[in-house]
């Protein structure tokens, strides 16, 4: 229940918040009896109390400490988070020092007991509540200043050093709890050659400078990291929250990159360099005190390197990271510079030893790290957003070498396919069916001849929109099929949903073979399975005669792996299968 009595609305607002109606009539009929005027809303439990609080700025808040839905005490609480500005008297019917004290210690200004009011005591109550609240605020206004002061820097308005190992000790103990090895760095950041400022311009002109540094500093940060000045020229940023290390030292790449360009000072222009050292939690140090002394070895080593640059307190880390980083770099430009190739590797008829399928596969020839795997660059090509582009022409120049296959005169496997692999993130959108529809188009490949390998983990994100992406390939005439069945999490209501018609068993279950029956038994049961679900069935990772002959006794189709071949360039793998016989073994891994 709420009630509100209208009243003229420069009188004095007061809230009641009791569910004794005789309680809410005593104090109505005191306040009646004064000189002020007043505006009494009442409330009989917390829940409308709150909600009136909300809605509406009250001068005071008569609050009982015992109420029907929650505790008083809790209610006060809640109120006093809201409502700064509003004073609050607790009212009982208990006389109790320490219930006096806790309502005190939460925020209220005043503790009454019900039996005292009246109009008198009441008046007097509220206002010294409203006074002594008054000084409160000015009290609280002043202590914010004063911690202000205390935490932030007074020249450039960072945090303070105080500040930062505050919230360092805070993020080291979250880090250890967490167990967040890796996702805490700290970069310190030390001006290079600062002391010549002073010593030539003074510190005037230095400080000026300082100010100028820490705006710019402020730019190239997160809002989540934590920017602080520790004194003199020296600067520190606390990251948090990191996905990976390398995040750390492109944020201290962003940090030189920002001072390439001169800062204006009275018309003068001040080229600014800084060194920085990096030091991540749990590769380095696992406390505040010695994750500094690492970032301050890694300044410093930054430093003697010739300066205006960063390292890392680990040697190893900082070349592993400045690797990464040197690939990205160059992959940007990989596929302009016909650096992406596209190798083969077959798929032999286990019955017979022919050529029975073809599948592509991605590889970088780099100018000076030679050929590297999709697992070394295919994920910084997703974080660069360089997929699209790359799964096009993969699977454009896949499509257009197999049409070529098919129009030699020597070509004699008219049903081969050739299988490309697409990736979770290939499935999130329409992409896929865009891609596929422009590499048959531009090819002038028939879609049968295509076959879409889809792994086991990238059903499991959203298996509706994925079956409806398949299902539109499949009525396309595109051939499906399911990698490295058995590692993922795929269900028999996956496969039923889903237009599937090849699974594809991974090397890991093929490696059991002459190691042990329970192994081969597994391998066994799920080669039945596919046969049981009449599905063709490619087995792969077949590394000797022995695993090959397994498969082939127990029905398998296709047999791929480094027994037959490993993946090859396209020419070479013209002259081995497509004009010369198939050499079991021979090409080693």
């Amino acid at each position: 229940m709420i009630s509100i009595a209208a009243l003229p609305t420069t009188t004095l607002r007061i809230l009641i918040i009791d569910d004794d109606e005789l309680d809410r009539r005593s104090v109505i009929r005191a306040m009646k009896q004064v000189s002020v005027s007043v505006s009494i809303v009442e409330a009989n439990n917390a829940l409308d109390g709150l909600l009136l609080a909300k809605e509406t700025q009250y001068d005071v808040i008569l609050l009982d400490y015992r109420l029907p839905d929650r505790d008083g005490i809790e209610v006060l609480k809640s109120l006093r988070l809201d409502k700064t500005h509003t004073a609050i008297i607790m009212l009982t019917n208990q006389e109790d020092i320490s219930l006096a004290e806790q309502a005190i210690e939460a925020g209220a200004q005043d503790f009454l007991l019900k039996e005292e009011v009246n109009a008198r005591r009441l008046m007097r109550a509220l206002h010294q509540a409203r006074h002594r609240h008054k000084l409160e605020t000015e009290l609280s206004r002043s202590y914010n200043q004063l911690r202000e002061l205390a935490e932030h820097d007074a020249l450039t308005g960072l945090a303070n050093r105080y500040d930062f190992e505050r919230a360092l000790a805070f993020a080291v103990s979250r880090a250890k709890r967490e167990s967040l090895h890796g996702k805490m760095a700290v970069l310190l950041l030390d001006l290079d050659r600062f002391k010549n400022v002073n010593d030539t311009y003074g510190h005037a002109i230095g400080d000026q400078l300082l100010i100028k540094v820490a705006r710019r500093l402020g730019t190239t940060t997160r809002g989540s990291d934590l920017l602080a000045r520790l004194g003199g020229d020296e600067f520190v940023v606390l990251v948090q929250d990191m996905e990976k290390v390398d995040q750390a030292i492109l944020l201290a790449k962003r940090i030189v990159d920002a001072f390439k360009k001169p800062i204006v000072l009275d018309g003068m222009e001040w080229h600014v360099t800084m060194s920085i050292g990096i030091a991540v939690f749990g590769s380095c140090a696992n406390d505040a005190t010695e994750l500094m002394k690492c970032a301050d070895i890694a300044m410093y080593r930054a430093k003697q390197e010739g300066r205006n640059q960063s390292h890392f307190y680990s040697d190893q880390l900082h070349q592993a990271v400045r690797h990464r980083l040197y690939l990205e770099r160059d992959l940007r430009h990989a596929l302009r510079n016909e650096q992406l190739k596209v190798f083969y590797q077959a798929k032999i008829n286990a019955v017979d030893g022919t050529l029975g399928g073809v599948e592509a596969l991605l590889r970088w020839q780099h100018p000076v790290e030679g050929i590297l795997t999709p697992g070394v660059f295919l994920p910084m090509a997703e974080e660069m957003g360089l997929m699209f582009e790359i799964d096009q022409w993969m699977m454009r120049t896949a499509c257009t070498q197999l049409e070529e296959w098919r129009a030699l005169p020597f070509f004699k496997t008219d049903e081969l396919t050739v299988a490309v692999n697409v990736s979770a993130i290939q499935l999130q959108g329409d992409n896929l069916i865009y891609t596929v529809d422009e590499a048959l188009l531009s090819s002038g490949l028939p879609p049968h001849y295509l076959e879409l390998e889809i792994t086991e983990n990238a059903l499991i994100r959203d298996p509706n929109h994925v079956a409806g992406i398949l299902h539109k390939l499949a009525a396309r005439g595109v051939k499906l099929s399911l990698d490295d069945f058995g590692t993922g999490y795929s269900s028999f209501g996956h496969l039923k949903m889903l237009p599937i018609q090849v699974l594809k068993i991974d090397q890991s279950f093929v490696t059991g073979v002459g190691k042990g029956e329970s192994q081969e038994r597994l391998l066994a049961a799920m080669i039945a399975f596919a046969q049981t679900m009449e599905l063709s069935l490619v087995v792969e990772g077949i590394e000797t005669a022995e695993q090959a002959r397994f498969c082939a006794d127990l029905g398998c189709e296709l047999l791929q792996g480094y027994y037959y071949s490993q993946a090859i360039s396209s020419s070479e793998f013209e002259d081995r299968f497509l004009t010369g016989a198939i050499h079991h073994g021979t090409s080693g891994q």
